[in-house]
């Protein structure tokens, strides 16, 4: 997939592949980096796998002369519109972010669930904002020599040249929120834009240095259009991944050209891996494991949030739950985290 206008100089394109085996996830992506006439610019060649639900990570780097393109993948507009719309709610915990889409009130009260749905047996017709690319995760010499912040603003825009006004928006809105964290009192949060940092971040946030990640590794990439709201699922499990900690730092995948995570902590929270069964014939897919983090302390959280509203409840009545994409990471301490066999 390329961006940028025809005839532009600095016209980008992706190299991205990925696949799995059993519950071994695998993903490689390479590319050059730097605008057209620089010199000694980067060559990557990044790779990452899942064992089990343990996310580990490897990462090389080398230099080439003189290159002059840039690699890098970035999804469609209409993926990426109706996944930072959705996620707006999730990262914004209450409406407590602002973000310029704006989003109609029963969808935002579609995005949570009440803590008890994750009974199995509950019914329950899931958000999960869809996943239909999977962007580059940098080493950390590759993202640490390229232009981060919304002062560098015009140079980002002409190394990535996006297709749409949208996507300049995203990107604004990405910078926007990694350097000014809105974060609800007693929350700590910052960004992730390469491999090293989406791991030394987490353990910094949690205070701990034995951390242990988990994702939804299983569950499928969408195809275009695929809808954020799903038809309905019985619940069959739920397995608790925060064990007997009640602090998690969540990782949400923001919208940018290259892998870019937004991670906050959240307390106290509890975090899950649900198993879902669809109840409707044809659906797809039949069954997925998704991961769920639940707030049970939402008495910070704006009164005018459209589930309390929709559900006449108030802040801190009832614990609020809602579903993570599919390249969303959960941390949790290792000596703390719930048996994961």
């Amino acid at each position: 997939m390329s961006y940028g206008a025809d005839g532009h100089e600095n016209r980008k394109e992706i190299s991205v592949t990925y696949g799995s085996k059993d519950q071994e996830i695998r993903k490689e992506a390479s590319g050059s980096y730097g605008l057209k006439g620089e010199r000694d610019l980067k060559e990557i060649s990044v790779s990452y796998g899942v064992d089990g639900q343990e996310i580990l990570k490897e990462g090389s780097t080398s230099h080439e002369e003189n290159s002059k393109e840039v690699s890098m993948s970035y999804g469609s507009v209409e993926e990426k519109d109706e996944q930072a719309d959705v996620l707006n709610q999730v990262k914004g915990e209450g409406s407590h972010h602002v973000h310029a889409h704006s989003y109609k009130n029963k969808k935002e009260a579609d995005v949570f669930f009440f803590h008890d749905m994750l009974r199995p047996g509950s019914l329950i017709t899931p958000t999960i904002p869809p996943t239909a690319s999977m962007p580059a995760l940098l080493s950390g010499d590759v993202a640490d020599s390229i232009p981060f912040s919304t002062e560098h603003l015009s140079d980002i825009i002409t190394m990535f040249a996006p297709a749409s006004l949208t996507m300049t928006r995203e990107i604004r809105w990405t910078l926007d929120t990694c350097e000014h964290p809105r974060t609800l009192p007693g929350q700590k949060a910052g960004c992730a834009t390469s491999l090293e940092s989406l791991v030394e971040l987490p353990a910094s946030l949690l205070g701990r240095g034995n951390v242990r990640a988990f994702s939804a590794v299983d569950l499928p990439m969408d195809g275009p259009g695929t809808p954020a709201l799903r038809g309905r699922y019985n619940v069959t499990a739920a397995r608790k991944l925060s064990g007997s900690s009640s602090e998690v730092v969540t990782c949400h995948d923001l919208t940018y050209p290259y892998s870019v995570y937004y991670c906050h902590t959240s307390r106290p929270t509890s975090a899950y891996m649900v198993t879902l069964a669809s109840v409707e014939e044809g659906a797809s897919p039949t069954t997925m494991e998704v991961m769920a983090v639940c707030h049970l302390d939402t008495s910070l959280w704006s009164p005018k949030n459209s589930f309390f509203e929709l559900h006449n409840v108030r802040p801190g009545d009832v614990a609020v739950c809602h579903f993570l994409t599919k390249l969303s990471i959960i941390w949790v301490t290792v000596d703390e985290h719930a048996d994961a066999r």
